[in-house]
């Protein structure tokens, strides 16, 4: 047994000072709604005006780098307005919180900020790190924040890194949050942490399945310079810096390529570092069709970095097209300078909707070198020529365009043309545009959305035997409204109810939806039966077709079935504004000289036939108001 020796030294005891962590006990936490409040008046009230007045130098500057093209500026803007609001709102902070130990808002809240280390300062460079992650917590939605509803002394995360604590002077405080708080704060935060993890293993399972693929694989690789593959298909090859910005635009104006195509190929020579030309803001110009000041911004660029070029004669087309001067418009066209190819689609474009198909037709004998443009040649040069009435080349044409059209848009175009061909008769079942029709009884055989197919079925049933349609199942049966008041029209019709019959149609014709097949045919069967009480209505609503090819189909139409009506004043009101547009068919224009040529036998020997057109057309007063 060892006895221990009482008589040594003891060793010396070390007591250890437990140092104050914690805040006195006299310190009264601030309300989470109070620090809220406080925020609130910081950002709103005070930093976004001060910040709004100091960044507008930067707006100027990122605007015109935006309309310029000029990415790496206009990224460069965006970056100093970033790092301007950053150091606007850590500086406020931390002079703020190192001088008076509150922001104006805290100040208006009786809040201040204190270290939890008894009798010690906040550091200024700790209260920096404090408003940095500040900013990061607010980046993250807030989240962060939370935690005042969880942490014992309700401390955020930036108060922690600091070592801060938010308290109060006034007598409104708060005491530690209670159970139900901090459970309803970490349920919230799990529930997110779930979200996440939902999310990300959804998008790790696509991206697996993409890697699974060699396309998928090469889509991801090649994403950020990705282009335009309607492009690589038409161009054979490059022969210029913009050649396939050219090319997409062209594809473009011919509907074979859409928008996303248009800003890829923008993309796609912004990031080969190809130089800023006149194409480019033209191009900018459409991609930003939407916003019209943006848009126009770009079309007066194009004139200004490229006077006297085809891309500045365009974006004149362009600016007067938008503002319908449309007189402006063809003197553009006529003058410019022909081969871009989107040029002239426009022009064709503009001639088919103003009914001059004769100049339509001019403009698609410059395409035939583009060969990226045949199809939209083909087509406009069918529609064309059968809209001039040039029946039979018309017919030549559509042959020639079927060997090389796809399958659906040259059926599209057969059913265009035998829709309106049957509207002159049943013989035209026998003329190649019909061939592919097959009148069907069973209306769920019919696509009522194109227009061109449904028309020239439900035409090519009749010739089979009015009598043996059941018009009433069609219009139970169809859902588009417009088709359903024309077949009611057709059942009254059918019934002898003429007035309802008249009364239907025609809101098939002052329908703004109907498409415009609809309501030629429409037009054309209720002058079949018009009488003289119902005339005048039809002219006036004749007269209120928008559209052009509308206008001139069924101005035609409506003259000739009041000539055969012998309502010979209306049927020369008609004819005065056909003729003044020239938009005349042969046919009208026979019957007219037939007509002519009667009054001249009517009139004495000493006035010239010429003299006499001129009177019968002066003789005819026109009640109508401004001529079309």
């Amino acid at each position: 047994m060892v006895i221990p020796d009482w008589t040594a030294a003891k060793p010396p005891k070390i007591e250890v000072e437990q140092r104050e962590v914690e805040y006195s006990s006299d310190f009264l936490l601030a309300r989470p709604l109070d620090r809220l409040a406080a925020n609130i008046v910081d950002v709103f009230v005070l930093l976004v005006p001060v910040y709004i007045l100091i960044s507008a130098p930067f707006k100027r500057m990122m605007t015109a780098s935006f309309i310029l093209g000029a990415e790496p500026d206009f990224i460069a803007m965006i970056a100093c307005m970033v790092c301007l609001g950053v150091f606007l709102v850590v500086a406020y902070q931390s002079l703020m919180h190192y001088y008076f130990s509150a922001t104006v808002g805290k100040m208006l809240f009786d809040l201040r900020v204190k270290s939890v280390f008894r009798e010690s300062r906040i550091t200024f460079f700790g209260l920096v790190g404090r408003s940095l992650v500040w900013i990061f917590e607010i980046l993250c939605l807030g989240l962060p924040l939370l935690s005042v509803f969880s942490n014992s002394k309700r401390r955020s995360l930036h108060d922690r890194i600091s070592d801060t604590v938010v308290i109060s002077r006034a007598q409104g405080s708060v005491l530690s949050p209670g159970h139900w708080e901090r459970g309803l704060v970490r349920g919230f935060f799990g529930a997110c942490i779930l979200f996440v993890l939902m999310v990300s293993g959804i998008e790790a399972r696509q991206l697996y399945m993409k890697f699974k693929s060699d396309k998928g694989l090469l889509s991801l690789m090649d994403h950020e310079t990705s282009q335009c593959e309607a492009v690589s298909r038409a161009l054979e090859h490059e022969n210029g810096e913009h050649s396939r910005l050219d090319m997409a635009m062209s594809l473009y104006a011919a509907g074979a390529a859409d928008r996303g195509c248009l800003e890829a190929e923008l993309e796609h020579e912004i990031a080969s570092h190809v130089p800023v030309g006149g194409i480019t803001y033209l191009a900018q110009a459409f991609v930003n069709s939407e916003d019209t000041e943006v848009s126009n911004s770009y079309l007066d660029q194009v004139c200004e970095d490229a006077p006297n070029t085809i891309e500045c004669s365009m974006s004149k087309v362009v600016s007067r097209w938008s503002e319908e001067d449309w007189g402006a418009v063809e003197d553009l066209l006529t003058s410019a300078k022909k081969g871009s190819g989107y040029l002239e689609v426009w022009a064709v474009r503009h001639y088919m909707k103003q009914g001059h198909y004769k100049e339509a037709l001019g403009f698609l004998d410059t395409l035939t070198s583009h060969r990226e443009l045949a199809e939209f040649s083909q087509i406009q040069r069918v529609k064309a020529l059968f809209n001039s009435y040039a029946e039979s080349e018309a017919n030549e044409a559509l042959a020639q365009a079927l060997t090389s059209l796809a399958a659906d848009e040259g059926q599209d175009l057969r059913e265009w043309m035998c829709a309106q061909q049957l509207q002159n008769g049943c013989e035209a079942l026998e003329k190649l545009a019909c061939n592919g029709v097959h009148p069907s009884r069973e209306i769920g055989e019919i696509d009522f959305e194109r227009t061109g197919e449904a028309l020239s079925k439900v035409m090519a049933l009749e010739c089979k035997g009015d009598n043996s349609i059941d018009y009433l199942t069609f219009s139970e049966s169809v859902k588009d409204e417009d088709w359903q008041l024309f077949f009611r029209a057709n059942l009254k019709k059918q019934r002898d109810d003429l007035p309802a019959a008249f009364k239907l149609y025609s809101a098939v014709m002052m329908s703004p939806d109907a498409p415009e097949l609809l309501r030629i045919e429409a037009l054309r069967r209720a002058s079949q039966f018009a009488d003289s009480r119902d005339i005048s209505q039809l002219v006036g609503m004749w007269r209120g077709f928008e559209s052009r090819e509308s206008w001139i189909k069924g101005g035609n139409f409506l003259f000739s079935k009041l000539m055969q009506k012998n309502e010979r004043d209306w049927a020369m009101r008609v004819a005065r504004h056909l003729m003044t547009a020239e938009s005349l068919a042969p046919k009208s224009i026979a019957a007219l000289t037939d007509m002519m040529q009667a009054e001249q036998l009517r009139q004495p020997a000493s006035v010239s036939p010429k003299k006499a057109t001129q009177n019968l057309l002066k003789s005819i007063s026109d009640d109508d108001g401004e001529e079309k």
